[in-house]
């Protein structure tokens, strides 16, 4: 799924015809199944589009090429970072605006590209942006374990191939693949035709592939390692309902409500009892055919049995991702939205109400709050009638007084779950590091507590608490990639920043005449060879934090300004020594 991109960079046409050509582009684009996408680390892509919008083929926001470093885990193995979330850590553009931004700016040395498929997922079209990265081994040689991707609509017949092409085995021969989990239990992966998300593999699992015997037999009835943790299993002898949930992958939220409902007696007994198997309505249009609340009875029935410490609910997973495709994955999520999805779906497919007739609404007119809550009761109990409604579902008054004729108007709707407010902390902490006038200081890591709808004022009011430098002698900045990527005004909100980005707080002197605020960047000067014309040059790349100064615009002459940033520079170089520029100049006559 990824690729090294190196491409000759083009002169790139003007910014405006830039910008115009891949706005068209991401605007125009649509998902179609097999289709590539690329990932791109997303402060680039808005510092490319504050550059393009300037006009100015000069202006200090000028990107660079394309960097995906935040993106990576690391620079060995460029695997992505876990839990990245679009739009604010990356965006997704079109294969031909890619190849765009790759011909005109280029990428870091060594980068692969982060090209990624369309994939055809139920009730949706959808980036892999995470493919799912499993194990592969052989049954003979568990030691030997290489690392692969696939698809979640990959079957499990190219699984199988790429692991026969891998580790040199006949495509003829006879084989057979166990996937392991992360608690060392094994499955038999049967129908080779099924798709990697149906057969519930995961990131994390392994394959495991035997092959038959000459004569006739397998290696074994099954892996090892299933045996011992299945005899590990019908060993353990636990109290039924205390047992644990797997986390195939930020699915805490879902494990978390999956045991808030478990420790529901009446609804636990119900499936325990297998009540639910009389009550499955598998012709409910607004259900998922019996499936969820088998699914849920499976779990359930497991974490009760009292044979077993854990539970792994990846048929459970699936089955959510099937109908709610927003659980598709492993991103995180919120528990009461997969609560109430759940709840809502046990409901439907246990309804014991097949045909859903038509209620005519009465207004209260004047009646007792008794008599029309009991008749708002019924009519919902004559369309809904289900293990949940029992458990789970009462009545809200709700009275509504019309301003003009002062009519009162009485109903009782049902809920099933209410939304209750928790209280949030009106405070953030903030770290930012503050840059003192002080050329010989170090920059100064501070821990700030600020309102959370506060503004960059107060930002500079608490820091000016702990440094007595007066909040109007401060600039904030964000510093991405050994560059300014915003200067922030007193007035912006803090709600802009991001707990991730760096933040600069710069010192300024108090000028009493006009000034310019310059940015002081540092470069460090390497060389290359380039090995096709063999000839060698030198190249130039940012470093360390930036600087930012405020001058007097009187003293913006060339020698003003170079002994202005060597004072700033102390704490990197030293000012040359006259003595030793004259003895460069004499060894240069001599020459």
């Amino acid at each position: 799924m990824t690729a090294n991109s190196r491409c000759s960079v083009a002169e790139p046409p003007g910014l405006e015809t830039q910008r115009r050509e891949i706005e068209s582009l991401l605007r125009e684009s649509e998902l179609q199944a097999g289709d590539s996408w690329y990932v791109v680390d997303h402060r680039w892509f808005e510092q490319w589009k504050e550059f393009v919008e300037s006009g100015n083929q000069n202006s200090s926001s000028f990107p660079g090429q394309i960097d995906n470093a935040e993106l990576f885990e690391d620079l060995d193995s460029y695997h992505l970072k876990e839990r990245l979330v679009e739009n604010e850590d990356f965006v997704l553009v079109p294969a031909e605006a890619w190849h765009k931004l790759l011909v005109w700016y280029g990428t870091v040395d060594g980068q692969p590209a982060l090209e990624r498929k369309v994939v055809d997922l139920p009730s949706t079209l959808k980036v892999e942006v995470y493919p799912v990265e499993v194990f592969l081994c052989l049954h003979s040689n568990m030691e030997n374990i290489i690392t692969a991707q696939f698809s979640r609509t990959d079957s499990i017949h190219t699984i199988q191939a790429a692991m026969c092409q891998a580790f040199s085995v006949s495509p003829g021969s006879e084989c057979r693949l166990w996937m392991k989990s992360s608690d060392s239990s094994c499955e038999r992966l049967r129908n080779v035709h099924m798709s990697v998300l149906d057969s519930c593999l995961s990131s994390g699992m392994t394959v495991i592939m035997e092959t038959r015997n000459a004569d006739g037999t397998w290696p074994s009835s099954r892996p090892q390692i299933m045996r011992n943790s299945v005899e590990d299993q019908d060993s353990y002898r636990g109290q039924p309902g205390v047992c644990g949930l797997t986390n195939l992958g930020n699915t805490c939220f879902m494990n978390s409500a999956l045991q808030c409902l478990s420790n529901t007696p009446p609804l636990t007994e119900y499936f325990l009892l297998s009540s639910y198997l009389e009550e499955l309505n598998f012709t409910n249009p607004l259900g998922m055919k019996g499936e969820i609340a088998e699914a849920y009875a499976d779990v359930i029935k497991q974490m009760w049995s009292g044979r077993h410490y854990s539970v792994v609910p990846r048929v459970f997973k699936t089955k959510v991702g099937h109908f709610a495709s927003q659980f598709l994955g492993y991103q995180q999520h919120d528990s009461q939205e997969l609560l109430s999805f759940l709840l809502d779906g046990l409901h439907e497919d246990l309804n014991r109400v097949k045909n859903k007739e038509y209620i005519e609404l009465r207004d209260a007119d004047g009646r007792p709050d008794q008599e029309v809550a009991e008749e708002a009761w019924r009519n919902h109990r004559r369309r809904n009638d289900s293990v949940i409604v029992d458990t789970f579902h009462g009545l809200f008054k709700s009275t509504l007084v019309c301003p003009k004729c002062d009519k009162v108007s009485v109903t009782f709707d049902p809920f099933c779950y209410l939304s209750v407010p928790l209280p949030v902390s009106k405070e953030r902490v903030m770290e930012v590091f503050f840059v003192s006038l002080d050329p010989l200081a170090k920059p100064v890591q501070h821990r700030v507590v600020v309102p959370k709808a506060g503004k960059v004022s107060d930002l500079c009011a608490a820091l000016s608490d702990m440094t007595d430098v007066p909040p109007a002698q401060m600039v904030v900045a964000d510093v991405f990639n050994h560059r300014f990527y915003k200067i922030y005004t007193a007035d912006e909100s803090l709600s802009c920043i991001l707990d991730r980005d760096d933040i600069f707080v710069y010192e300024q002197s108090v000028q009493e005449e006009e000034s310019v605020l310059l940015a002081l960047y540092l470069r460090e000067r390497s060389h290359y060879r380039d090995y096709g014309s063999g000839s060698s040059s030198y190249g130039t790349s940012l470093f360390g934090h930036p600087l930012l100064l405020n001058v007097p615009r009187s003293s913006c002459s060339q020698e003003e300004l170079y002994q202005l940033f060597l004072l700033r520079l102390a704490r990197y170089v030293r000012p040359p020594d006259p003595s030793e520029e004259l003895e460069e100049e004499d060894e240069e006559d001599e020459e």
